[in-house]
């Protein structure tokens, strides 16, 4: 008796080799559960139809399948779909659970890893996510509120949060514990919840967690989802998940944010001379403390790096003009950056970070302050999704602002379709923010290279030390990346030293040293002037340089 294929639904394929994208997407339909144990796979030459790929690279798919345990060949019949449990190696048999050991073992395992996932969404969510997080957490008071234990909607909120991670392997790994804890305790669980003040309790601890999320910092979802699992642990009688675990909660409270080496204040002089209007495209001020607090939940603390202390260097290296972009550590407060740019019209301009509620009275006053664009955190998509991304370039579009985007092109898909169409330009910082072991034939740098190319962006060689593979200037493995930048467009590149370059883990590097790297880049006069010089003032709206 024959077996009938599956039917499936599939994406086109990405940017990834084929044969791993086709492995991807089934995978996904097998741990999702849209293809079924035992359901048998379509045909080899289905596949190649569906993903309009070679045989090759289906047969190599099917093998990754095979050596993962998700799917077998049976001689003469086809491949079948096995258990993603089984596979796995790994099981909790919710059986066991009964037995208050077991229990205590699989909520101490679900505390070390929930703590640090809490912690990931923190970081790593998106507006979207955090949506449905609260939403989540909305039904779970509702079903509280209505005298229900919220089993279904505790687990939905978990998962969201699970979710927010962005990472599969974290999410249906929490997913699997979530599926055997709720098996083998669902009743004791239900009833722990409505005992004494335990709806309200879950209410306020779960309302941290969200709270910890939204604001983005992960020490305090750290610690709310280790409170949440242990006073979990209080209401099923397991007390004895207290103790070291209590101390160990308490003492996060008292991890210190890390403080940042100050920069090389005695610059040497490049071997080349500057042309006149010389930029520097990216550098930040720090401080004063008093004058100009950091937020609480930034992820280094940098010390103080004057106005005076920037206008030393730029004067050390014969550079005239330079740009503030506003730092992380001060959130959506522009006011140091801008206070000044303000006092050097002429010779400064700001990058600021604002959020897509702005008005457009404030943008026209950041104008007139000397702001010439938006700087947007992509690196860990930071709660800013593509959507935010088209709101706040239509906003800005009307005061020929750019957005500059701090953006790993080498996790970013999809670069020209979301950055291409914006009615704004666009600038790369620290040449894509791709780390150099990925090499120069990476489809994320050529996907930039492109818009380069194109005029579409611009592309800041700074910051190479956040890239670089080793750990004293010059960084020699950065040459072949900017080289290949320069060519695309050299009209569409920028320099610039990241001063006092702040959170870093390689040595602190001069910055003479930086900008005779950039002489290694572009030997010729002609373009280092154009990329010095003539590009920054197009793009900032410095008066044209003279000869």
């Amino acid at each position: 008796m024959s077996v009938k294929p599956a039917s499936l639904s599939v994406r086109p394929v990405g940017r990834r080799r084929i044969s791993d994208e086709i492995a991807g997407q089934l995978s996904e339909m097998i741990i999702g559960g849209q293809l079924k144990v035992g359901t048998k796979l379509p045909t080899e030459a289905e596949f190649v139809k569906k993903f309009d790929a070679g045989r090759s690279a289906v047969r190599e798919a099917i093998a990754q399948l095979r050596e993962a345990g998700l799917v077998e060949s049976r001689h003469g019949v086809g491949a079948f779909v096995c258990s993603p449990v089984a596979a796995a190696g790994f099981k909790i048999d919710p059986q066991t659970l009964s037995s208050l050991e077991h229990l205590r073992q699989v909520l101490e395992l679900r505390m070390e890893i929930e703590v640090g996932g809490a912690s990931m969404a923190a970081r790593r969510r998106t507006l979207d996510q955090l949506t449905s997080i609260k939403e989540a957490l909305g039904a779970v008071k509702g079903a509280l509120e209505g005298g229900d234990p919220a089993m279904k909607e505790q687990r939905a909120f978990h998962q969201h949060v699970a979710t927010a991670t962005n990472n599969p392997y974290f999410r249906d790994l929490m997913r699997f514990l979530y599926e055997r804890i709720d098996a083998g305790i669902a009743e004791d669980l239900a009833s722990s919840v409505l005992r004494g003040d335990g709806p309200q309790g879950i209410k306020n601890e779960l309302h941290t967690i969200y709270e910890a999320i939204r604001i983005g910092d992960p020490d305090m979802a750290r610690r709310a989802a280790w409170n949440h699992l242990l006073r979990t642990a209080d209401r099923l009688g397991l007390r004895g998940l207290q103790g070291w675990e209590e101390s160990r909660m308490t003492s996060l409270g008292e991890v210190k944010i890390p403080v940042c080496t100050a920069a090389d204040l005695n610059p040497q002089a490049p071997r080349f001379t500057p042309p006149p209007g010389a930029t520097d495209c990216h550098a930040h001020i720090f401080g004063p403390d008093a004058q100009y607090p950091y937020t609480p939940h930034r992820t280094y603390t940098p010390p103080e790096a004057s106005e005076a202390q920037y206008l030393h260097m730029l004067s050390s290296l014969s550079l005239s003009r330079g740009v503030i972009v506003q730092p992380s550590v001060y959130g959506r407060d522009n006011s140091c950056t801008l206070d000044v740019v303000r006092r050097h019209p002429e010779t400064l301009r700001a990058v600021v970070v604002v959020d897509e509620d702005i008005s457009d009275k404030e943008l026209e006053q950041m104008h007139a302050d000397g702001a010439r664009g938006v700087r947007l955190n992509l690196l860990f998509r930071s709660g800013v999704e593509v959507s935010d991304v088209r709101r706040i370039a239509d906003k800005i579009a009307a005061l020929g602002w750019h957005l500059q985007m701090l953006i790993d092109v080498s996790e970013f898909a999809d670069i020209r379709d979301t950055l291409g169409p914006l009615p704004v330009e666009t600038v790369f910082d620290h040449l894509g923010h791709m780390p150099t072991s990925a090499g120069t034939n990476h489809p994320g740098f050529q996907e930039m290279l492109s818009l380069v190319a194109d005029g579409k962006s611009w592309v800041k060689l700074s910051g190479s030390y956040r890239i670089t593979g080793q750990n004293e200037t010059p960084y020699t493995d950065i040459a072949p990346f900017a080289r290949e930048i320069i060519r695309a467009n050299p009209e569409r590149v920028l320099w610039a030293t990241d001063w006092p370059h702040p959170y870093i883990n390689v040595d602190m590097p001069n910055d003479g040293a930086l900008l005779n790297m950039f002489d290694d880049w572009a030997p010729d006069a002609a373009t280092r002037d154009r990329i010095l010089a003539e590009n920054p003032a197009r793009l900032y709206g410095f008066d044209t340089p003279r000869s």
